[in-house]
Protein backbone atom coordinates (compact mmCIF):
# COMPACT_ATOMS: atom_id res chain seq x y z
CA UNK A 1 0.00 0.00 0.00
CA UNK A 2 1.14 3.53 -0.87
CA UNK A 3 2.13 5.63 1.89
CA UNK A 4 -0.12 8.06 2.99
CA UNK A 5 0.82 11.30 2.04
CA UNK A 6 -0.68 14.25 4.44
CA UNK A 7 0.78 17.34 2.36
CA UNK A 8 -2.61 18.05 1.23
CA UNK A 9 -3.46 18.62 5.16
CA UNK A 10 -0.57 20.25 6.15
CA UNK A 11 -2.04 23.76 6.82
CA UNK A 12 -5.47 23.20 7.90
CA UNK A 13 -4.22 20.06 10.40
CA UNK A 14 -1.58 22.67 11.95
CA UNK A 15 -4.14 25.65 11.99
CA UNK A 16 -6.24 23.24 14.28
CA UNK A 17 -3.63 21.35 16.47
CA UNK A 18 -1.99 25.39 17.23
CA UNK A 19 -5.70 26.57 18.26
CA UNK A 20 -5.91 23.54 20.34
CA UNK A 21 -2.66 23.36 22.17
CA UNK A 22 -3.26 27.66 22.60
CA UNK A 23 -6.67 27.55 23.65
CA UNK A 24 -5.83 24.42 26.26
CA UNK A 25 -2.68 26.10 27.86
CA UNK A 26 -3.74 29.52 27.13
CA UNK A 27 -2.39 30.80 30.84
CA UNK A 28 1.40 29.08 30.38
CA UNK A 29 1.49 30.49 26.41
CA UNK A 30 0.51 34.20 27.31
CA UNK A 31 3.67 35.20 29.29
CA UNK A 32 5.20 34.47 25.31
CA UNK A 33 2.80 36.90 23.33
CA UNK A 34 2.52 36.11 19.57
CA UNK A 35 5.69 34.32 19.96
CA UNK A 36 4.20 31.72 21.53
CA UNK A 37 1.51 30.85 18.94
CA UNK A 38 4.28 30.83 16.58
CA UNK A 39 6.66 28.49 18.35
CA UNK A 40 3.74 26.16 18.40
CA UNK A 41 2.92 26.55 15.04
CA UNK A 42 6.35 25.77 13.93
CA UNK A 43 6.64 22.60 16.31
CA UNK A 44 3.14 21.34 14.67
CA UNK A 45 4.73 21.67 11.38
CA UNK A 46 7.78 19.33 12.41
CA UNK A 47 5.56 17.19 13.67
CA UNK A 48 3.91 17.01 10.63
CA UNK A 49 7.30 16.53 8.80
CA UNK A 50 8.48 13.01 11.11
CA UNK A 51 4.91 12.00 10.81
CA UNK A 52 5.22 11.99 7.28
CA UNK A 53 8.82 10.24 7.54
CA UNK A 54 7.48 7.67 9.40
CA UNK A 55 4.82 6.79 6.50
CA UNK A 56 7.18 7.45 4.16
CA UNK A 57 9.47 4.33 5.51
CA UNK A 58 6.46 2.57 7.23
CA UNK A 59 8.77 2.92 9.72
CA UNK A 60 6.94 4.17 13.02
CA UNK A 61 10.47 4.11 14.94
CA UNK A 62 11.15 6.92 12.82
CA UNK A 63 8.34 9.13 14.97
CA UNK A 64 9.19 7.45 18.33
CA UNK A 65 12.47 8.10 17.90
CA UNK A 66 11.80 12.13 17.38
CA UNK A 67 8.88 12.54 20.24
CA UNK A 68 11.65 10.95 22.72
CA UNK A 69 14.31 13.22 21.58
CA UNK A 70 11.82 16.24 21.63
CA UNK A 71 10.79 15.04 25.09
CA UNK A 72 14.39 15.49 26.09
CA UNK A 73 14.98 18.76 24.64
CA UNK A 74 11.49 20.12 25.83
CA UNK A 75 12.39 19.04 29.46
CA UNK A 76 15.80 20.61 29.59
CA UNK A 77 13.62 23.79 29.21
CA UNK A 78 11.25 23.18 32.12
CA UNK A 79 8.12 22.12 29.59
CA UNK A 80 6.50 19.01 30.50
CA UNK A 81 6.09 16.09 28.44
CA UNK A 82 2.26 16.16 28.85
CA UNK A 83 1.88 19.38 26.39
CA UNK A 84 3.63 16.84 23.55
CA UNK A 85 1.51 14.19 23.95
CA UNK A 86 -0.84 16.60 24.05
CA UNK A 87 -0.26 17.88 20.93
CA UNK A 88 -0.48 14.34 19.31
CA UNK A 89 -3.80 13.67 20.63
CA UNK A 90 -5.05 17.04 18.95
CA UNK A 91 -3.36 15.29 15.56
CA UNK A 92 -4.40 11.81 15.68
CA UNK A 93 -8.19 13.85 16.45
CA UNK A 94 -7.77 16.13 13.27
CA UNK A 95 -7.03 12.94 11.04
CA UNK A 96 -9.74 11.39 12.24
CA UNK A 97 -12.44 13.48 11.33
CA UNK A 98 -10.39 14.18 7.68
CA UNK A 99 -9.37 11.21 5.99
CA UNK A 100 -10.17 7.92 5.32
CA UNK A 101 -10.60 5.76 7.85
CA UNK A 102 -8.03 3.25 7.11
CA UNK A 103 -5.25 5.45 6.46
CA UNK A 104 -6.03 7.48 9.57
CA UNK A 105 -5.96 4.32 11.35
CA UNK A 106 -2.33 3.84 10.37
CA UNK A 107 -1.23 7.59 11.58
CA UNK A 108 -2.79 6.65 14.58
CA UNK A 109 -1.02 3.98 15.50
CA UNK A 110 2.14 6.00 14.88
CA UNK A 111 0.71 8.69 17.67
CA UNK A 112 -0.27 5.75 19.69
CA UNK A 113 3.02 4.07 19.73
CA UNK A 114 5.22 7.42 20.13
CA UNK A 115 2.48 8.18 23.13
CA UNK A 116 3.34 5.51 24.61
CA UNK A 117 7.10 5.59 24.30
CA UNK A 118 6.65 9.16 26.46
CA UNK A 119 5.01 7.72 29.15
CA UNK A 120 8.48 5.13 29.32
CA UNK A 121 11.29 5.70 31.11
CA UNK A 122 13.75 5.89 28.15
CA UNK A 123 16.81 6.71 28.17
CA UNK A 124 17.42 10.22 26.10
CA UNK A 125 17.87 9.53 22.05
CA UNK A 126 21.02 10.88 21.47
CA UNK A 127 21.74 11.46 17.84
CA UNK A 128 25.15 11.26 15.91
CA UNK A 129 26.79 8.28 16.91
CA UNK A 130 29.75 7.70 15.02
CA UNK A 131 30.71 4.06 14.20
CA UNK A 132 34.32 4.56 14.30
CA UNK A 133 35.91 5.40 18.22
CA UNK A 134 36.66 8.98 18.92
CA UNK A 135 40.18 9.36 18.51
CA UNK A 136 41.51 10.93 23.05
CA UNK A 137 41.92 14.26 21.38
CA UNK A 138 38.10 14.66 20.65
CA UNK A 139 36.73 15.95 24.07
CA UNK A 140 39.71 18.65 23.64
CA UNK A 141 38.65 19.41 20.10
CA UNK A 142 35.42 20.22 21.23
CA UNK A 143 36.20 22.14 24.36
CA UNK A 144 38.42 24.27 21.57
CA UNK A 145 35.50 24.96 19.41
CA UNK A 146 32.93 25.51 22.00
CA UNK A 147 35.36 28.14 23.16
CA UNK A 148 35.87 30.12 19.59
CA UNK A 149 39.41 28.64 20.52
CA UNK A 150 40.03 28.43 16.74
CA UNK A 151 44.12 28.08 16.63
CA UNK A 152 44.11 25.34 19.43
CA UNK A 153 41.28 23.15 17.37
CA UNK A 154 43.53 23.56 14.54
CA UNK A 155 46.77 22.81 15.93
CA UNK A 156 44.86 19.41 17.18
CA UNK A 157 43.72 18.61 13.31
CA UNK A 158 47.15 18.90 12.28
CA UNK A 159 48.46 17.02 14.95
CA UNK A 160 46.89 13.81 14.42
CA UNK A 161 47.24 14.41 10.55
CA UNK A 162 51.14 14.24 11.01
CA UNK A 163 50.84 11.17 13.28
CA UNK A 164 49.72 9.60 10.23
CA UNK A 165 45.87 10.16 9.62
CA UNK A 166 44.55 11.04 6.93
CA UNK A 167 42.13 14.13 5.88
CA UNK A 168 39.00 11.78 6.51
CA UNK A 169 40.23 9.77 9.30
CA UNK A 170 40.76 13.12 11.00
CA UNK A 171 37.74 14.18 10.31
CA UNK A 172 35.30 11.89 10.88
CA UNK A 173 37.41 10.51 14.31
CA UNK A 174 37.93 13.91 15.60
CA UNK A 175 36.07 16.62 14.40
CA UNK A 176 32.31 14.47 13.56
CA UNK A 177 32.56 13.09 17.47
CA UNK A 178 33.11 16.90 18.91
CA UNK A 179 30.59 17.90 16.83
CA UNK A 180 27.96 15.17 17.72
CA UNK A 181 28.75 16.15 21.18
CA UNK A 182 28.15 19.79 20.57
CA UNK A 183 24.82 18.88 19.30
CA UNK A 184 23.52 16.81 22.29
CA UNK A 185 24.70 19.31 24.87
CA UNK A 186 22.23 22.14 23.30
CA UNK A 187 19.55 19.59 23.29
CA UNK A 188 20.45 19.58 26.80
CA UNK A 189 20.08 22.97 27.10
CA UNK A 190 23.99 22.96 28.40
CA UNK A 191 25.07 25.33 25.17
CA UNK A 192 22.87 28.10 22.87
CA UNK A 193 22.28 27.90 19.62
CA UNK A 194 25.08 30.77 19.19
CA UNK A 195 27.58 28.39 20.27
CA UNK A 196 26.74 25.67 18.03
CA UNK A 197 27.37 28.14 15.14
CA UNK A 198 30.66 29.18 16.59
CA UNK A 199 31.83 25.53 16.57
CA UNK A 200 30.55 24.73 13.05
CA UNK A 201 32.21 27.78 12.02
CA UNK A 202 35.50 27.00 13.23
CA UNK A 203 35.41 23.45 12.15
CA UNK A 204 34.94 24.99 8.47
CA UNK A 205 37.75 26.57 8.82
CA UNK A 206 39.71 24.29 10.43
CA UNK A 207 38.88 21.41 7.92
CA UNK A 208 39.85 23.97 4.57
CA UNK A 209 42.86 24.31 5.83
CA UNK A 210 43.61 20.88 6.79
CA UNK A 211 42.56 20.03 2.95
CA UNK A 212 45.32 22.05 2.11
CA UNK A 213 47.96 19.91 4.35
CA UNK A 214 46.27 16.51 2.90
CA UNK A 215 48.08 13.47 0.75
CA UNK A 216 46.04 13.41 -2.73
CA UNK A 217 45.96 10.01 -5.02
CA UNK A 218 46.68 9.96 -8.69
CA UNK A 219 43.24 10.70 -10.60
CA UNK A 220 41.30 7.62 -11.56
CA UNK A 221 38.82 9.17 -14.17
CA UNK A 222 35.86 8.81 -12.42
CA UNK A 223 33.72 12.09 -11.32
CA UNK A 224 31.10 12.31 -8.25
CA UNK A 225 28.69 14.47 -7.19
CA UNK A 226 27.78 15.59 -4.11
CA UNK A 227 24.39 17.03 -3.13
CA UNK A 228 22.47 17.86 0.28
CA UNK A 229 18.47 17.45 -1.12
CA UNK A 230 16.31 20.30 -0.78
CA UNK A 231 15.52 21.38 2.52
CA UNK A 232 18.85 20.11 3.97
CA UNK A 233 21.04 23.02 5.02
CA UNK A 234 23.16 20.72 7.50
CA UNK A 235 26.33 20.55 4.63
CA UNK A 236 29.41 19.58 6.79
CA UNK A 237 29.23 16.07 6.74
CA UNK A 238 28.85 16.27 2.64
CA UNK A 239 31.93 18.23 2.79
CA UNK A 240 33.96 16.15 4.52
CA UNK A 241 32.87 13.06 2.09
CA UNK A 242 33.72 15.27 -1.14
CA UNK A 243 37.26 15.87 0.22
CA UNK A 244 37.55 12.48 1.00
CA UNK A 245 36.65 11.45 -2.52
CA UNK A 246 39.16 13.54 -3.82
CA UNK A 247 41.87 12.29 -1.73
CA UNK A 248 41.16 9.40 -3.42
CA UNK A 249 41.47 10.20 -7.08
CA UNK A 250 37.98 11.25 -7.59
CA UNK A 251 37.01 14.50 -9.51
CA UNK A 252 34.43 16.51 -7.31
CA UNK A 253 31.75 18.68 -8.05
CA UNK A 254 30.58 19.31 -4.39
CA UNK A 255 26.98 21.56 -4.47
CA UNK A 256 26.17 22.06 -1.37
CA UNK A 257 23.34 23.00 0.91
CA UNK A 258 19.85 22.48 0.07
CA UNK A 259 19.96 22.38 -3.53
CA UNK A 260 16.96 22.52 -5.62
CA UNK A 261 15.74 19.68 -7.00
CA UNK A 262 14.89 20.55 -10.21
CA UNK A 263 18.34 22.38 -10.19
CA UNK A 264 20.27 19.15 -9.18
CA UNK A 265 18.59 16.68 -12.19
CA UNK A 266 19.84 19.44 -14.70
CA UNK A 267 22.85 19.51 -13.52
CA UNK A 268 23.73 15.94 -12.72
CA UNK A 269 21.99 15.46 -16.50
CA UNK A 270 25.07 18.38 -17.86
CA UNK A 271 27.61 16.99 -15.97
CA UNK A 272 26.63 12.84 -16.15
CA UNK A 273 28.88 11.88 -13.13
CA UNK A 274 29.53 8.52 -12.22
CA UNK A 275 28.09 8.76 -8.77
CA UNK A 276 25.70 11.02 -6.83
CA UNK A 277 25.90 11.34 -3.21
CA UNK A 278 22.77 13.13 -1.50
CA UNK A 279 22.90 13.81 1.74
CA UNK A 280 19.59 13.31 4.65
CA UNK A 281 20.31 15.21 7.40
CA UNK A 282 16.65 15.37 9.25
CA UNK A 283 14.16 12.28 8.72
CA UNK A 284 12.01 14.97 7.09
CA UNK A 285 14.56 14.90 3.95
CA UNK A 286 13.72 11.03 3.38
CA UNK A 287 11.00 12.17 1.16
CA UNK A 288 13.00 14.54 -0.68
CA UNK A 289 15.49 11.97 -1.34
CA UNK A 290 13.02 10.08 -2.57
CA UNK A 291 11.43 12.40 -5.26
CA UNK A 292 14.62 13.54 -6.27
CA UNK A 293 15.92 10.07 -7.18
CA UNK A 294 12.35 9.20 -8.97
CA UNK A 295 12.69 12.44 -10.91
CA UNK A 296 16.36 11.81 -11.93
CA UNK A 297 15.35 8.14 -12.84
CA UNK A 298 12.09 9.83 -15.22
CA UNK A 299 14.38 12.36 -16.79
CA UNK A 300 17.76 10.26 -17.57
CA UNK A 301 16.83 6.63 -17.44
CA UNK A 302 19.45 4.37 -18.53
CA UNK A 303 22.09 7.29 -17.86
CA UNK A 304 20.95 8.39 -14.16
CA UNK A 305 24.55 7.77 -12.36
CA UNK A 306 24.85 5.24 -9.56
CA UNK A 307 23.37 7.24 -6.77
CA UNK A 308 24.36 6.60 -2.42
CA UNK A 309 22.54 8.61 0.12
CA UNK A 310 24.05 9.64 3.50
CA UNK A 311 23.59 11.08 6.56
CA UNK A 312 22.26 11.10 10.42
CA UNK A 313 18.92 10.61 8.87
CA UNK A 314 19.96 7.15 6.98
CA UNK A 315 21.80 5.78 9.95
CA UNK A 316 19.11 4.70 12.56
CA UNK A 317 17.21 2.28 10.36
CA UNK A 318 19.11 0.69 8.28
CA UNK A 319 16.62 0.25 5.20
CA UNK A 320 15.92 3.74 4.86
CA UNK A 321 18.01 4.07 2.23
CA UNK A 322 16.60 1.44 -0.09
CA UNK A 323 13.21 3.11 0.46
CA UNK A 324 14.84 6.78 -1.41
CA UNK A 325 15.44 4.41 -4.16
CA UNK A 326 18.94 4.73 -3.97
CA UNK A 327 21.52 2.14 -4.85
CA UNK A 328 24.16 2.24 -2.06
CA UNK A 329 24.87 4.15 1.57
CA UNK A 330 27.23 4.79 3.38
CA UNK A 331 27.01 5.92 7.30
CA UNK A 332 30.18 8.69 6.71
CA UNK A 333 33.00 9.66 4.80
CA UNK A 334 35.29 6.73 5.92
CA UNK A 335 32.66 3.67 5.76
CA UNK A 336 31.86 5.72 1.79
CA UNK A 337 35.79 5.52 0.93
CA UNK A 338 35.56 1.48 1.71
CA UNK A 339 33.53 0.86 -0.66
CA UNK A 340 35.15 2.24 -3.54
Amino acid sequence: MNAVDLTPWRESCVDFATNAICSRYIGELQKFGARGRQICRQDMFYHLDYLQAALVGNEPGIFTQYALWLKGVLSSRGVPAAHLSTSFDFLETFFNNNIPAVQAGVVAAILSAARSALLLEFPPVIYGQSSYPALPQAEQYRLSILGGQHKEALSLMMQVMNNGLSLTQAAVKLVQPALYQVGNLWQNNQVTVSQEHLATAICQNVLAHAYMHASFSPSVGKTAMFACVEGNHHSLGLRILADGFETEGWDVLCLGANLPMTDLVREVDARRPRLLALSISLPNHISAARLTIELLHAEMGSACPEIWVGGLASIYTPKIWRITGADGWSADALHALEQL
